[in-house]
């Protein structure tokens, strides 16, 4: 019988270590989402106009036809949205361009889906 050793997880964000955590209310909450949502479209605005990206992997006849993407595309990407399920697994659906269609995306989502939708921002 032996032990097994693990070791910590390191934190998904280089900021994580140092941040503690704090509750908020509904108004502060609401407050908080609109200027974070305000900053973010200006960050978007400064960016330039989406670029459409295309499914990497489409299934025609039951035969899967993969695709690439360009990595001017992939360097435009700001936003990616992660699915967390209600028993607490994180599932990466996709990435994209702008807090807009990031938000559109996670909200047309959560009609259909009782999970969150968390929108991360990808690190330069």
């Amino acid at each position: 019988m032996g032990f097994k050793m693990t070791t910590q997880r390191k934190p998904a964000r280089r900021y994580a270590s140092e941040s503690e955590t704090k509750r908020t209310n509904a108004v502060e909450t609401a407050a908080k989402l609109t200027q974070l949502t305000d900053r973010a479209r200006r960050t978007g605005a400064a960016q330039g106009p989406l670029v459409p990206v295309e499914a990497l992997m489409t299934i025609e006849s039951d035969a899967w036809i993969w695709q690439t993407v360009d990595r001017k595309v992939l360097e435009q990407l700001s936003h990616r949205l992660v699915l967390q399920t209600e028993d607490g697994r994180r599932r990466e659906l996709f990435m994209t361009n702008g807090i807009d269609s990031a938000m559109d995306a996670a909200s047309r989502i959560v009609e259909f889906n009782n999970g969150v939708v968390l929108i991360e921002t990808l690190d330069p």
